[in-house]
């Protein structure tokens, strides 16, 4: 009886997500012709934490090979570990952990946005040809080696294969107004966070802004949506719902 029970509220919750896809689906295409009324850019920084751990590894592992080529009289050693910890470091900071810019207009029906990584042409051209490389590597190993080497080598030569086409991708995203809207910010990390009590469509989503401009957001926000409450909150994990 449990299982007929569970089968019952699997097929109910994929009929309401259908549902609610659809939903979505129409609102958005009214959301993208909607005008905008208010719009600001920012660029989001990651937080510091996690970069500096990765420059704290880039740099100890550039400096044991620094303390080695001290250590040998050897020159090579010592550049190497320079280099090799400048590259760890770099990659860290423009590929794990980029900051990104943001863009958000503001409408009648709801918000648009979109988000970019913030890294350097150069860097997707260095990442391409470390890419095409590591193809030529793996599978010149199979070749030299045998088909054995196959398992190992062509797996990360199809992983390298996957960034040939690597590139700047700007991303596009949206939240629609409907309903009744709580709103939670943090007034000197200037981020806020929304969320809709309409049982039609669950809508949450934080955004990003100028801690100097929030009384001109919020303004534009009542403008623009029902907002049932605004709270301020003093930390990031009070944002959730």
């Amino acid at each position: 009886m449990n299982k007929e029970n569970e089968t019952d509220q699997q097929e109910m919750n994929e009929i309401r997500w259908q549902e609610e896809r659809k939903l979505r689906d129409i609102l958005d295409a009214e959301l993208l012709k909607a005008p905008v009324s208010y719009e600001w850019r920012l660029m989001v920084k990651f937080p510091i934490a996690p970069k500096l751990c990765c420059y704290l590894m880039g740099v100890f592992i550039g400096g044991l090979f620094v303390y080695r080529g001290m250590n040998e009289g050897s020159l090579g050693t010592i550049i190497f570990g320079f280099i090799f910890g400048l590259i760890l470091i770099s990659i860290s900071h423009y590929l794990f952990f980029p900051d990104k810019d943001t863009h958000y207009k503001l409408t009648p029906l709801g918000i648009i946005y979109t988000e970019k990584d913030t890294i350097p042409d150069v860097a997707y051209t260095i990442m391409r040809g470390f890419a095409w490389f590591s193809v030529v590597i793996c599978l010149a190993t199979v070749v030299y080696v045998g088909p054995l080497a196959f398992v190992g080598a062509g797996g990360m030569a199809l992983l390298a294969v996957k960034f040939t086409g690597f590139h700047a991708e700007e991303k596009h995203k949206s939240v629609n107004f409907i309903g009744e809207y709580t709103i939670k910010v943090v007034p000197n990390k200037g981020v806020l966070s929304i969320w809709s009590s309409s049982d039609e469509l669950y809508a949450s989503r934080r955004f990003y802004f100028e801690s100097a401009k929030e009384d001109e957001l919020i303004k534009e926000l009542t403008k623009n949506m029902e907002i049932k409450e605004i709270t301020h909150v003093k930390s990031m994990r009070e944002l959730d719902f």
